[in-house]
């Protein structure tokens, strides 16, 4: 019964998240339902295991959460994020010509604004609320139909910003627990981020002119709020500082994720105050605090449902069955790493899980540190954002769209492209041992 309580666990999990249920419940329910199929100890499963790795990830998360949530309202309040967006567009859009030019640029635009963002400390979560009103405005300028709003914001929020070399995010932090730094793979890392923007745009664009000329246009929904403009525009260079002072917290002093993003904070309200205020502090305090909890206790849950699958004796076999599969070791990095993720439905939570366990292995087999590091990392990007996961539920809900139509180009962004990207990383580092 081990393998069927797994299989229906998982798919229970996928199902319950389909339908908006609450990560934390879903995931126990997937718990519970595992330890009753497979006959487990339900006292130490749920309570010791589920909530002992439950409070375990939620206590090392949520103050990079926490912080992460504050700055993005920061940014948000004093009309910093805004900013960006503008100003990357406004760049962009000068070198359009025709209508496809247009089309892509305006993808390009979301995409890099949305990365910059999150590449600044942001959490990706958190940074689709934060992108949202300024991608509407970015699309009605465009013409870009709506529908393919959360395929561009998730273009530059789950994929190369969470794996690329020296991000912030969960995905690259939590693989420097296996030794390694938080740029190994320089090279390559920024090959496969550019190798998924060619993908994603001009993907994108090819859709876009199809959807155009069979006569869609943007269309704001009810609840959207366009031109939502602040009273002074903020300087780029001024905007970023603080993001520049946490990437180089993070990556030169080598300070912990947590504590870099929480001085980037108080290098944001000393930059912004003039925009800010007390009122506005107040707020992105508030506001913040209480906006880190949700992906915190999402982790945190699926995490618990994870620990409880693990001591189910059949997922070890299937771990050990594909750890000394005849498999090539790159392809059972990628594919491991790969399909962890996609049952877990987070890039971070599978990265998590898995390293751990297969590194060893891999480091046997002849991979080193940086490689599994960096193309892990990619590879964990590559599958977990099935329209089961709870991130792709939260971004399509936020856009008012129905699955059906926000899906397909999310699905072009955070699969195809991010596929493409690993595939990219890869090669690079196979063929090019030696750089950095």
């Amino acid at each position: 019964m081990g393998y069927a309580a797994l299989i229906f666990g998982f798919l229970l999990l996928a199902a319950l998240c389909l339908f908006n249920i609450n990560a934390v419940v879903a995931a126990f329910a997937a718990a519970f339902s595992v330890a009753v199929l497979a006959s487990l100890p339900l006292t130490e499963a749920l309570i010791d295991v589920f909530f002992g790795r439950f409070g375990t990830i939620a206590g090392s998360m949520f103050p990079m959460f926490l912080f992460g949530s504050i700055l993005a309202k920061i940014y948000t309040g004093s009309g910093a994020a805004y900013s960006i967006a503008e100003t990357v567009g406004y760049h962009l859009f000068r070198f359009a010509k025709t209508e496809k030019q247009k089309y892509a640029l305006g993808f390009l635009s979301v995409i890099f604004s949305a990365a910059i963002i999150c590449y600044g400390g942001i959490n990706a979560a958190v940074a689709l609320l934060t992108i949202y009103p300024i991608a509407l405005n970015i699309f009605q300028r465009a013409g870009i139909p709506k529908r393919f709003i959360m395929g561009a914001i998730c273009g530059g929020a789950f994929t190369f910003a969470l794996s690329g070399p020296g991000s912030p995010q969960p995905t690259n932090v939590v693989a420097m627990e296996i030794g390694t730094s938080s740029a190994v793979g320089l090279v390559a890392g920024f090959v496969g981020a550019i190798v998924e923007i060619i993908v994603m745009v001009a993907i994108l664009t090819f859709l876009c002119i199809r959807a155009t000329n069979q006569g869609e246009t943007f269309a704001p929904g009810p609840k959207d709020i366009l031109n939502n403009k602040t009273d002074k525009k903020i300087g780029f260079f001024r905007c970023i500082l603080p993001l520049l002072a946490l990437l180089i917290l993070f990556n030169y002093f080598k300070l912990n994720i947590a504590l870099a993003i929480l001085l980037s904070c108080v290098v944001a309200v000393m930059v912004f105050y003039p925009e800010l205020r007390k009122e506005k502090i107040l707020y992105s305090l508030n506001e913040g605090a209480f906006q880190a909890l949700l992906p915190t206790v999402t982790i945190a849950g699926i995490n618990g449902f994870a620990a409880v699958a693990q001591t189910v004796p059949e997922y070890e076999k299937i771990i050990n069955g594909l750890l000394t599969s005849s498999l090539p070791p790159v392809l059972m990095l990628i594919l491991s790493i790969a399909l962890i993720c996609m049952i877990t439905g987070g890039s971070t939570t599978g990265a998590q899980i898995a390293l751990p366990v297969i590194t060893p292995v891999l480091t046997g087999l002849g991979l080193s540190l940086p490689f599994i590091h960096r193309v892990g990392t990619f590879a964990a990007t590559m599958l977990d954002s099935i329209p089961s996961s709870g991130a792709i539920i939260m971004a399509i809900n936020i856009a008012g769209l129905k699955m059906k139509e926000g899906y397909p180009p999310v699905f072009v962004s955070t699969i195809i492209a991010t596929t493409a990207g690993t595939i990219a990383v890869a090669f690079t580092m196979s063929l090019f041992p030696m750089l950095p």
